[in-house]
């Protein structure tokens, strides 16, 4: 039984149970230059700390936080906060530490909040990691400033953000299976990131299922990534799929969705100093990013967004793609948009037309037609519309080429490259042509991308000081793509 005032007989006694240990977090009080400890709660009084009661305050071995004990000698004592109306802090007592010295040897001066573990006569007050400001701290210590991760890509976003400066020390990169799939197309992405980046680990596993806490661990090496890229599935937030199938995809549990927690799995065990997110332009809309960018503020990040068009980016096709980029420091900028193209794309991509498949007999482009969901090329175009996944099963929303005769072609390979801005050297050897085309059809618009990575990089060299880039650049005749990829943790040969 606990009275709330031991000097005056009370009408009503309130009880409550007595815990072995209670535990509570608290923002630190700053006024101006000063901080204080304000302990404040109804849970002084039941672990033995009743208003007027003295303790000792002392610092912790290794400066880890203070020790709070009953100590009739100690020069400080709980006071009794009142309240004529409240009722619902029926024990409230207070406690406060506000001597610069003491705060100054056990708690560090980044510190915004505080973990207090309260004991019968003890109370102990430790500082909680403030985590933007030991990512910062870390990254500024760090002997490679630009180390990446580049989660569920194929490799493109990869290359783009090598080419840019970064350090692409690892990737996770899992193709789920799906119904239409006759064999195991699981590690097809990944084969085709390994064979145009040199990542010291590639995690082949499930975003879903991943234990993020196991891959710090395996990049033990890495003390501190400066990006965390991932550009999460799409298809559940376009346009290009249905309503009702979006629907039924929730309901049999096949809907990625869900996947933005996986992000927020990654980013809170892996505490990059930049996270940035790639993803279609309806996502920048819906509750998923809205909760994003919420907890990632909560976090202390700072969040830009913005939707990018590829026609002002220096790309060829139509494709705009919404970007999230938080970073541990304020102040990023999204990249300044170009000027659109004013000369049709015809001239140059009649050198690829030959390569093209004659489609205009084929069932699909007919029905694409008649309904109005085939997007075409035509010579006066000055872009191409969006590339997509089912580019290579001729769906009805697949791009084809309208001839001047009045023949249809089917894009190759090498103009889908061409039309992406995926440089020459980027090899899809190790996956079938349909999975080449995939690739290329969720992937990125790499003049846009290579923009947006370079602002990231300039973000993070204006905050961590001067880095010398060091371009590392292949002997003359030698395919980087193709050939054997060496580096001092082991050897790739392809032959």
């Amino acid at each position: 039984m606990l009275n709330t005032a031991p000097h005056v007989k009370p009408s009503v006694i309130i009880s409550a149970h007595v815990p072995d240990l209670i535990t509570k977090e608290l923002a630190l009080v700053r006024h101006g230059d000063q901080r204080k400890i304000r302990l404040s709660t109804n849970f002084l009084p039941l672990m033995g700390f009743e208003p007027g009661r003295r303790h000792s305050v002392e610092v912790l071995p290794g400066a880890e936080g203070l020790r709070l004990a009953f100590d009739p000698a100690g020069r400080q004592k709980v006071y009794q906060r009142r309240y004529n109306q409240r009722k619902n802090n029926p024990f409230e007592a207070q406690i406060e530490v506000s001597s610069s010295q003491l705060l100054d040897a056990a708690i560090p001066g980044c510190t915004e909040r505080i973990h207090c573990t309260m004991r019968h006569g003890e109370i102990l007050i430790r500082p909680l990691a403030n985590r933007t400001f030991s990512i910062r701290r870390n990254l500024g210590k760090a002997a490679d400033p630009f180390a990446a991760m580049v989660a569920m890509s194929s490799g493109i976003d990869a290359h783009t953000l090598g080419a840019a400066g970064f350090n692409v020390v690892a990737g996770l990169d899992y193709r789920p299976q799906e119904a239409r799939d006759k064999r195991d197309l699981t590690e097809s992405g990944a084969l085709t990131f390994l064979a145009n980046n040199a990542p010291r680990y590639m995690f082949n596993e499930d975003v879903t299922k991943v234990d993020w806490s196991r891959l710090v661990r395996e990049m033990a090496d890495v003390p501190q990534l400066a990006v965390l890229h991932m550009s999460l599935c799409c298809d559940d937030f376009s346009t290009m799929k249905g309503g009702n199938l979006r629907r039924l995809a929730i309901e049999d549990a096949t809907s990625t969705r869900d996947l933005t927690y996986d992000f927020l799995r990654g980013i809170e065990v892996l505490m990059p100093a930049v996270a940035v997110l790639e993803q279609v332009v309806p996502y920048g809309q819906s509750p998923e990013c809205v909760m994003l960018a919420l907890r990632l503020r909560r976090w202390g990040y700072h969040v830009a967004q913005a939707v990018l068009p590829a026609k002002l980016m220096g790309g060829l096709t139509g494709r705009n793609r919404f970007y999230l980029v938080a970073s541990v420091y304020p102040g990023f900028q999204m990249p300044e948009p170009a000027s659109p193209r004013i000369a049709p794309l015809w001239q140059e991509i009649e050198p690829y037309l030959a390569g093209c498949r004659d489609v205009s007999h084929t069932r699909s482009l007919q029905e694409g037609i008649r309904v109005g969901r085939a997007r075409v090329i035509r010579p006066d175009s000055l872009y191409s519309p969006t590339l997509v996944k089912s580019q290579a099963r001729q769906s009805k929303d697949s791009v084809y080429i309208e001839m001047p005769d009045g023949r249809y072609l089917l894009p190759s390979e090498e103009l889908l490259r061409f039309l992406s801005g995926i440089p020459a050297s980027f090899s899809f050897a190790s996956v079938a042509a349909e999975q080449c085309a995939e690739q290329i059809g969720q992937g990125i618009d790499v003049p846009m991308h290579a923009a947006l990575c370079r602002a990231v990089h300039e973000h993070i060299g204006a905050n961590v000081g001067r880095h010398s880039a060091v371009v590392v650049s292949p002997a003359p005749g030698r395919n980087p793509a193709a050939a054997p990829v060496r580096h001092r943790h082991g050897q790739l040969a392809l032959f």
